[in-house]
């Protein structure tokens, strides 16, 4: 089969690589500054294309392309790909199905969403190794939020002996973490006794203030994409050290996550295989 990788950041490069090992012809759009891959100057015709995880970058309608000397709006990349094409990406949000794209989410995919979600945790821990100043053993953290990316992180740093607050609105979810071993915080809570607040919840869910109660030698990982769930301007006015880090996985770990995106794709492919059959 022949790809067509438009954009992205090192996972787009590491899976190039690991399509062409697979006997695949591919080509490259919007990877300028990228090495060892094949590029191309337009939107060839190919058997399949392959979109950045997420799709957008940090500005909306934007073609998320790091690794490009020129910027390129989504739904321009879309018009240019044939009707009818197979097109995989993340987080899609434009309506492209209604040219017939047989359009492919990565994110639907529960194999690499829970695979993503423990290389974030993976990389989240290692941030927070290189950012501390003291060991990690015996201190306090609080996850805002209790998905993928925050169970795995809780047990992750559970096993290092980190003291785990789980901070959520659903008092389920509270309970749950409460049987689970971890102390349960809710936003009306004081969060003032804690070494490291870590955010994986899309959107804000501590109330305005709730940083002032934090020590000012306190921690901020935020690990969800723009706008997150932590104003740095807050943070940074309480004098807390504030870390950005959205899409761990393509900075910290681009090979294994390129091999999630290859997995996921050669399950596409088998599935519309088998449907033909």
């Amino acid at each position: 089969m022949k790809f067509e990788i438009i954009g992205g950041d090192l996972r787009a490069v590491m899976l190039a690589k690991l399509l062409k090992d697979g006997g695949n012809e591919v080509c490259c759009f919007a990877l300028d500054k990228a090495e060892g891959v094949g590029k191309s100057c337009e939107i060839e015709k190919a058997d399949g294309y392959i979109l950045p995880l997420p799709v957008e970058g940090k500005t909306a309608g934007v073609l998320n392309a790091p690794l490009s000397e020129k910027e390129y709006l989504v739904h321009e990349i879309l018009f240019d790909i044939p009707d009818g094409s197979l097109v995989f990406g993340g987080r899609i949000k434009n309506g492209a199905e209604c040219r017939g794209l047989a359009m492919y989410d990565f994110m639907k995919s529960p194999a690499f969403v829970v695979g993503n979600a423990a290389l974030t945790a993976e990389g989240a821990q290692w941030l927070l190794l290189n950012e501390c100043d003291t060991a990690l053993y015996g201190k306090k953290a609080l996850i805002i939020g209790y998905g993928r990316i925050g169970r795995i992180l809780a047990q992750r740093l559970r096993a290092m002996n980190v003291r785990v607050g789980i901070l959520s609105r659903n008092p389920e979810v509270r309970a749950l973490a409460g049987a689970l071993g971890y102390r349960p915080v809710s936003p009306r809570d004081d969060i003032g006794d804690f070494d490291l607040v870590i955010n994986t919840a899309p959107g804000r869910v501590l109330p305005e203030g709730a940083l002032t109660a934090l020590g000012k030698k306190s921690v901020i990982l935020e690990l969800a994409s723009a706008p997150g769930g932590i104003d740095k301007a807050e943070a940074e006015k309480c004098g807390l050290k504030f870390i950005a880090a959205p899409g761990l996985p393509g900075r910290y770990s681009p090979c294994s996550a390129a091999k999630l995106m290859y997995e996921a794709i050669e399950e596409v492919l088998k599935e519309r295989e088998y449907g033909k059959a």
